[in-house]
C-alpha cells in the first residue's frame, strides 16, 4: 500500500511538471507588446511645430463685419460679429488667428471657415464664444457643416477658453489633421462635438462636450495611418447620445482624466485601442471600451460603473492598471470583432470557438461584476499575472469564466465566483494549482469567502457581490499535497487537499475545453 501511494505521488508530480513545461513553452509567444504595436499604425503630422511666425506680418483687427483672410500671417482679433463670420482663403500660406475675447454668432453659416491654407492655427486668449444657426445659407457647400470648419491642418493652442454652440451640425470640423495643444473648450452640439478626418491629436486641454451624436471622432477609413485619435493628456467630460471617443482607425491614450456618459460605446475603435495611463469613469449604454481588432491596457485606472459589455475586442491584453467593470452581459469579452452588441444584445456575444480570439491578463488589478460571462474568450484565455476577481452571473446560462478553446493560468491570482451551470475551471493545462469548488447550496450575496492554508494564512478573501454556488480559484500559494480550508462568513465550510493542477471540490461538472493550448 505504501509503495502504491509513492508511485501515485510520483505520477502526479511528473504530470504536473509536464504541464508546467508545456505552459511555459506555449506562453513565450505572449510577451507584453504594449502600445508600441498600435503606435506603429499611425501617421502623425506635426507640421505646425515648424512654422516660423516671425517671418509673417501681424495684423490687429477689431471685428465689425464679415472678414476674409487672403494673406498668410497672424491676425489678432477682438470684438463681436453678429450674423457674420470669418473666411480664410490663403492658398498655400500659413494663417494664425488669435481670438482675444471674441464673440461670433453667424446664424447663416460657420463662425470660422478655412477653405485654403497650408496650416491654420487658432490661439485662444481670454474668453471666446462662437455659434451658428440651425440652417446654413444655400451658397455654402453641403460639406461645410461646423461652427469652426477647416480644409487645412487645424491646430488650437493658448491659455484661453472657447465656448461653442453648434446648432446646425458639428462643433469643430477638421478635414485634414486636427490638433489641440492647450486651451479650454465647452461644446454643445446637435451632432458631433469634435470631428477630424485624418486625425484628432490632443496634447492637453480641458474639454466639456455635450453631443447629440459622437463627442470626439476621427473618420478617415481609406488612408493608411490616418483616421486615428491620439491623446497624451487633458481633462474630458463627455456626454453623447452616440459614442464618446470614436475612430475608424486606432485610438491611443497615454494619460488624462475622463468622465464619459454615452448611450453607445464610451470609447470605440474600428481597429486598435490602447491605453497607457489615465483616470476613466465610464457610464455606457453599450460597451465601455471596444476595439474591432485589438484592445491593450498598459496602465491607468478604468472604472466602468455601467455597460452592456465592459471591454470587447477580438484580442484583449491587459498588462497593467486598475480595472473595475460592471456589465449587463460579459465583463471582458475577446470575440466578435465588429461591434454588434448595440443591435443584438442578449446573446450578442455568443459565437463558436475562434482561434483568432485571445484574452490575456499579464498584470494589474482587475475586478469584474458581470450579469453575463465574467471573463470570456471565444479563443484562448490566459492568466499570466496580476490579481483578478470576478463576481459572475447568478443564472446558469453563463459562467464567471468562459472560453471557446481553453483556459491557461501561468501566474497571478484569480478568484471567480458565480453560478455553477456553466462553470469553468482554471485549466488542466495551467502551471498554477487551482480549485473548482461546488457548494452544496446557493450562498447569499455579501457572503464573505475566505480560503486559508493549514497554518491559518489567508490565500483568498472576498465578499461576494451576488449569490453563488461555484468558485474557481488559482494561486501560487496553492501547493501539491497541502490542505486548505474554505470559510463562509467565518464559518468553516470544508477542507480540501490539492491533488493535481485542478482540484475539484463538491459535486458538479465543469464546462469548457481543457485541452492543451495550440502552438504557433
Amino acid at each position: 500500500m505504501h509503495k502504491s501511494n509513492q508511485w501515485q505521488n510520483i505520477t502526479v508530480i511528473t504530470m504536473v511538471l509536464i504541464v508546467v513545461v508545456l505552459s511555459v513553452i506555449v506562453n513565450i509567444q505572449y510577451k507584453k507588446e504594449g502600445l508600441s504595436k498600435i503606435a506603429e499604425t499611425i501617421d502623425i503630422d506635426n507640421g505646425d511645430q515648424d512654422i516660423n511666425w516671425g517671418r509673417y506680418p501681424t495684423y490687429d483687427i477689431t471685428l465689425e463685419e464679415s472678414f476674409n483672410v487672403v494673406h498668410p500671417g497672424t491676425y489678432h482679433l477682438a470684438g463681436v460679429l453678429q450674423d457674420a463670420g470669418i473666411s480664410i482663403n490663403a492658398g498655400g500660406g500659413e494663417v494664425r488667428l488669435i481670438l482675444d475675447n471674441v464673440t461670433i454668432n453667424n446664424s447663416n453659416g460657420p463662425a470660422i471657415a478655412c477653405y485654403s491654407a497650408e496650416n491654420l492655427v487658432i490661439e485662444l486668449v481670454g474668453e471666446n464664444s462662437l455659434s451658428d444657426g440651425p440652417a446654413y445659407a444655400s451658397d455654402y457647400d453641403e460639406d461645410v457643416n461646423g461652427v469652426i470648419y477647416s480644409k487645412a491642418d487645424l491646430t488650437f493652442n493658448g491659455d484661453g477658453s472657447l465656448a461653442l454652440q453648434a446648432n446646425f451640425q458639428d462643433g469643430i470640423v477638421g478635414k485634414d489633421d486636427l490638433k489641440f495643444i492647450s486651451g479650454s473648450y465647452n461644446i454643445v452640439s446637435v451632432d458631433d462635438g469634435i470631428r477630424g478626418k485624418d486625425s484628432v491629436y490632443i496634447l492637453d486641454g480641458s474639454f466639456i462636450i455635450d453631443a447629440t451624436s459622437d463627442a470626439i471622432k476621427a473618420t478617415n477609413d481609406t488612408t493608411t495611418g490616418k483616421g486615428f485619435i491620439l491623446i497624451e493628456n487633458g481633462n474630458f467630460d463627455l456626454t453623447a447620445s452616440g459614442k464618446g471617443l470614436k475612430s475608424t482607425s486606432s485610438i491611443l491614450i497615454y494619460g488624462g482624466n475622463y468622465t464619459i456618459n454615452t448611450k453607445d460605446d464610451a470609447i470605440h475603435s474600428d481597429s486598435y485601442l490602447g491605453i497607457k495611463d489615465g483616470q476613466f469613469n465610464i457610464n455606457s449604454g453599450d460597451d465601455g471600451l471596444h476595439a474591432n481588432k485589438e484592445l491593450t491596457v498598459d496602465g491607468g485606472e478604468i472604472n466602468v460603473v455601467m455597460s452592456y459589455e465592459g471591454m470587447e475586442a477580438q484580442v484583449v491584453t491587459i498588462n497593467d492598471g486598475r480595472v473595475n467593470l460592471v456589465s449587463q452581459d460579459d465583463g471582458i469579452n475577446a470575440g466578435g470583432g465588429a461591434d454588434s452588441s448595440a443591435t443584438m444584445h442578449q446573446g450578442a456575444g455568443v459565437f463558436d470557438a475562434d482561434e483568432n480570439c485571445q484574452l490575456t491578463i499579464n498584470g494589474g488589478e482587475i475586478a469584474v461584476n458581470a450579469s453575463g460571462d465574467g471573463i470570456d474568450s471565444n479563443g484562448w484565455l490566459y492568466f499570466n499575472g496580476g490579481t483578478v476577481v470576478v463576481d459572475g452571473p447568478t443564472n446558469n446560462g453563463n459562467g464567471a469564466l468562459d472560453s471557446g478553446m481553453g483556459i491557461v493560468m501561468n501566474g497571478g491570482e484569480v478568484l471567480a465566483v458565480g453560478a455553477s451551470g456553466m462553470a469553468s475551471t482554471l485549466g488542466m493545462a495551467s502551471s498554477i494549482f487551482n480549485v473548482s469548488i461546488y457548494t452544496t447550496s446557493t450562498q447569499a450575496a455579501n457572503t464573505r469567502i475566505v480560503i486559508k492554508d493549514s497554518s491559518g494564512k489567508e490565500v483568498f478573501s472576498h465578499q461576494a457581490k451576488k449569490s453563488f454556488d461555484h468558485i474557481a480559484a488559482g494561486s501560487p500559494m496553492f501547493e501539491l499535497g497541502e490542505t486548505y480550508t474554505i470559510y463562509f462568513d467565518d464559518i468553516n465550510y470544508q477542507n480540501f487537499t490539492i491533488s493535481g493542477i485542478t482540484t475539484k471540490v463538491g459535486v458538479g461538472v465543469s464546462n469548457g475545453p481543457q485541452s492543451s493550448p495550440r502552438r504557433r
